[in-house]
Formats: C-alpha cells, structure tokens, sequence
C-alpha cells in the first residue's frame, strides 16, 4: 500500500515473533512498517496507523487480512498463532461487519489483540465493545502495566492471555529488587489469564532474567520481524534457548 503523507510512504507487512521458553515459535505479531520511497526515512508503526483517515485505516486492516489468508495454511500447519492489534474504529467495523467478522472466525489461529490504551477498558465487561470481542474471538490484551487501566477487565475475564508492556519491563528490570517485583506481579497475573508474554526482549540481559519465569512466551526485537516469504526462518530455535540449555518442546 502507498500513503501520502508530507512525502510518499510504502507499507509493508512484517510479522514479529513470540517464542514460549523452550524456544517454539508460539505466535507471530502482524505489523506494518511505514518507509519513504527512498527508503531514507521510517516511520514508527503507532504514529502511521494514527495518522491514517478511518477509509485507509480500514484497507489496511483488508489488506492484512488478505496476505494473512493467503498463508493461512502455514500457519495451520505449524500451529502458529497470529495476532493482529485492533484499535476502537476496527473494533467496531468488526462487530459491525458480519461477513468480515466470519472471515476472521474462519482462520483459527487469528487472535485479536487491543491495547491497554483502548478507550474504557477498565469498565471491563461493562463495556459492550471488549465484551463482544471477547464473545466472538479470542482475545490478548497487549501493553499491559503501561498505567492506563485496572485490573478489572483481567478478573471479568475478557483476555486470554496478556502481554507486559515493554517499558513496564524495562522499567521493573532497572530497579533494585526488581526480582521479587516482577515474580509477584506474574503471578498474580497468571491467576487472571491463561498465560503472560513479555514484550521488549531487546538483548540477552533482559532474556537471560526471564528464560525460566513464569511466563508462556518471549518478544523483542532479539528476534526480528520478518517478512511473510520468510516465515520458516521463525520455526528454527533461536541461539539464546539453546545455549540456555531449553529442550524446545515447552
């Protein structure tokens, strides 16, 4: 896709992967990339997706799902996951859009993801867009600990699983003591969800402090996103599990 901004953009779509501890490629994040025509200029993917009018936004949205779809065999195959973040105007083209809402249904390893920034998460079930997304997909609430929300839609059960904001991590990692902060806080999570994955993995320190956690899976730019002909590259067991002694099958 190319997008007009003050200079000409190009979209593509990347996806971004999560591994369990044993170093299994659990699921991939879709993302898309803004870069200038001549590639000298990037732009961040949160900015470009704001900056978009609700129409473009929307084709972005189609267009994911139409390369999503056509590799939806591999990821059947696999057993992978893919996660695609939604924001409040996607939400509600979801929940409006019965034949687009079936399309989603009918790949079962599509995961809708929303942030902790989504507007009125903390009514949880009390807000009728979350709840209906929770009714019709499974759901994962992304950015968690970023400080703009309770606990709440985390004990009406709305998500699946959660993931730490990356600079929650950072943040938590810095401190002193930081150890017994961090293992309280997952697990009191994980008695709210199925599983916590831990955003902003960036370097073997932040790895090495959480290879034997009690988290379900591990992200950050350690591992880099890729492009969708790239794919297999993911399922290879990343070198950080393997000197750190995972058998591979967690």
């Amino acid at each position: 896709m190319k997008i007009q901004f003050e200079t000409d953009f190009i979209i593509r779509h990347v996806f971004q992967p999560v591994y369990t501890l044993g170093g299994r490629l659990l699921a991939v994040d879709i993302q898309s990339r803004f870069n200038s025509q001549d590639g000298a200029l990037a732009m961040p993917t949160e900015i470009g997706v704001n900056l978009l009018p609700a129409a473009q936004k929307a084709a972005l949205f189609y267009e994911q799902l139409a390369l999503i779809e056509a590799w939806a065999d591999w990821f059947i195959m696999h057993q992978v996951l893919l996660t695609i973040n939604v924001d409040e105007a996607l939400a509600a083209l979801l929940l409006q859009d019965n034949e687009l809402r079936q399309r989603l249904r009918r790949q079962p390893f599509i995961v809708i993801e929303i942030s902790e920034s989504f507007p009125r998460l903390s009514d949880g079930k009390n807000n009728e867009t979350i709840r209906r997304l929770s009714e019709n997909f499974t759901l994962w609430l992304d950015d968690f600990g970023s400080g703009q929300a309770t606990l709440t839609p985390l004990y009406d059960g709305l998500f699946s699983y959660v993931k730490i904001d990356k600079r929650f991590y950072w943040r938590l990692f810095s401190y002193p003591g930081s150890d017994t902060v961090l293992d309280s806080l997952l697990r009191n999570i994980n008695l709210l969800c199925k599983g916590i994955i831990v955003s902003g993995i960036e370097n073997k320190a932040y790895f090495n402090r959480l290879d034997r956690a009690g988290v379900l899976g591990l992200q950050g730019f350690l591992w880099p996103a890729v492009e969708a002909e790239r794919l297999d590259t993911l399922l290879t067991i990343p070198a950080e599990f393997i000197a750190a002694g995972s058998p591979g099958n967690q």
